[in-house]
């Protein structure tokens, strides 16, 4: 066993010792390392690949930042619905009133509010503004307040809400299920 390795051995050394002397006669020296060539072509192809991660990651993040802004509004208008059925009464301006209902007000063009109405008046409880380069976009014929009286169950006008931003649109449908 220790003869066929000892020959094995002996092929490479034999092979190592050819491939000098052939890199000594066509003037190539025997160095380690890589070319220039090598090295800006590894470079290149990790800038393009770079390039490519960071485009990847700025449309994702753009698409995220809209797709939360019309989460954050989908859940206020759930917020006022569930609130107007439950009779749940907050601020203290309705603390001795009757509770007519919520109400989320759409601001054009980057905010809406949230608020309840108690014997004709009406208590801000809180607004929200979209993030940068967000905006809301709504059709014309779709109302800017959707009021949730108590008791009903749903919206009194029914619409379309659009949130749009970085070249996309998200839709949000108001209706009175």
């Amino acid at each position: 066993m220790t003869s066929i390795t000892n020959v094995i051995l002996n092929l490479f050394q034999d092979l190592n010792h050819q491939e000098k002397r052939c890199r000594t006669k066509f003037g190539m020296t025997a160095e380690k390392g890589f070319t220039l060539i090598e090295l800006m072509v590894v470079l290149s192809i990790t800038a393009v690949l770079g390039t490519l991660g960071i485009a990847g990651f700025v449309n994702y993040n753009q698409v995220q930042t809209l797709q939360t802004a019309a989460n954050d509004l989908a859940t206020t208008l759930n917020v006022a619905r569930s609130r107007a059925l439950s009779q749940v009464k907050l601020g203290s301006s309705c603390t001795s009133q009757i509770l007519q209902g919520y109400s989320v007000d759409i601001s054009i063009p980057n905010s809406y509010t949230l608020s309840n109405r108690c014997s004709g008046i009406t208590s801000n409880l809180y607004t929200k503004t979209l993030p940068q380069n967000v905006t809301f976009k709504t059709p014309d014929t779709s109302p800017t307040s959707f009021f949730f009286p108590v008791l009903l169950g749903g919206v009194q006008a029914p619409g379309q809400i659009v949130i749009t931003g970085f070249g996309r649109y998200q839709g949000i449908v108001v209706n009175s299920l």
